[in-house]
């Protein structure tokens, strides 16, 4: 599944920022997100991708779907959509478990079960991998900003945080080039 376009995915960096590890101070790549759409936006950009369905018919199936998807994995039952992935349903146990299939029934599910998770696993299937490696193939990525501290600030809480600002790549470089050649 190759992208339509290739717009570029920025890239930032940061500074491994805890000094008992071997790799204090070593620069590590996160994705710049622009954003996140919802529903309503996300329809409407499907809409916008040479359909005919506009983007009310898209949101309603969506959100029919959406329901849907709510109901069977509450049920136990896993949902796989072709070309996307699998939404799967997992629990989270109390700490210590039960030690007995007595004390699990005394217990009882719902006092076992500290927690019910949605868990995703991507396609894998050879026309549809949206897999980690498989991803990167389909990404333009470019290095965009470099995230340095730039002293601490109090948050509302009362503790004090570490500030950040961001450096584009290019003026970085820029800077960090003490001798720059001579223009001709």
């Amino acid at each position: 599944m190759a992208a339509t376009q290739q717009i570029q995915m920025r890239i930032n960096l940061r500074a491994n920022s805890n000094r008992k590890s071997d790799f204090f101070g070593r620069l590590y790549p996160y994705i710049d997100r622009n954003g996140t759409l919802d529903t309503r936006g996300f329809c409407k950009h499907m809409s916008e991708h040479n359909t005919i369905y506009d983007r009310s018919i898209v949101e309603g199936v969506m959100t029919t779907m959406q329901g849907c998807l709510v109901e069977l994995l509450s049920q136990g039952v896993g949902v796989k959509l072709t070309g996307i992935g699998t939404f799967y349903p997992t629990v989270q146990s109390v700490p210590g478990g039960a030690e007995s299939v007595e004390e699990a029934q005394t217990l009882g599910a719902d006092n076992l079960v500290q927690g019910v998770h949605v868990r995703f696993r991507p396609d894998g299937t050879k026309l549809d991998d949206i897999t980690s490696k498989s991803m990167k193939k389909n990404c333009a990525l470019t290095l965009h900003m470099l995230q340095v501290e730039d002293g601490t600030t109090t948050g509302a809480d009362g503790k004090e945080r570490k500030k950040y600002k961001y450096l584009p790549i290019s003026k970085y470089e820029q800077q960090a080039d003490p001798d720059p050649e001579p223009e001709p």
